[in-house]
């Protein structure tokens, strides 16, 4: 075989291979990775609605450390009326933080109580996730916990956020 055949056959096989494994490595690049944490946001019992319900909300790391911001957003109509609602510390592998919240809920109307907590990177980059716990009045007990450690419809939103 010549090399001006040999270079030929080369340039051959590498497009091929761009062609066949670019999408591959787009699709992999594209995807973004999810918060080394487990978040369990959930109602301490049934609340007795209009009236006060209580939430926990957990946090879980599975990495050595974390740096962590965490807050709660309420819909307009809802209170805070015990309970932290802008949290920032480090939390330790294996070591779970509990928050709970006292919520003031007005009436029968379906309210998203919103966790949203920020994950600090080593590199600077930050890693937001956003954990929806809805308020319905008419689900039934067995309903009123998420655990978003498990695929289900209506997962949190996770997404980069640059800070």
């Amino acid at each position: 075989m010549t090399i001006k055949k040999f270079k030929l056959y080369s340039i051959v096989l590498f497009v091929f291979m761009f062609l066949f494994f670019s999408p591959f490595i787009i699709s992999l690049a594209a995807s973004k990775p999810i918060p080394p944490i487990d978040v369990v946001i959930e109602f301490d019992k049934h609340p007795a609605i209009p009236g006060i319900a209580i939430v926990n909300l957990k946090l879980i790391p599975l990495i050595k450390h974390s740096n962590i911001d965490v807050h709660i957003e309420l819909p307009e109509k809802l209170r805070l009326i015990n309970g932290v609602g802008k949290w920032s510390g480090i939390l330790e592998v294996d070591k779970t933080e509990t928050f709970q919240y006292k919520i003031y809920i007005p009436d029968n109307k379906t309210y998203g109580l919103k966790a949203i907590i920020i994950l600090k990177m080593i590199t600077g980059e930050a890693v937001r996730r956003e954990e929806v716990l809805e308020i319905n009045p008419v689900v039934k007990k067995k309903e009123l916990k998420k655990n978003h450690t498990q695929e289900e419809k209506g997962r949190g939103v996770i997404e980069f956020k640059g800070e």
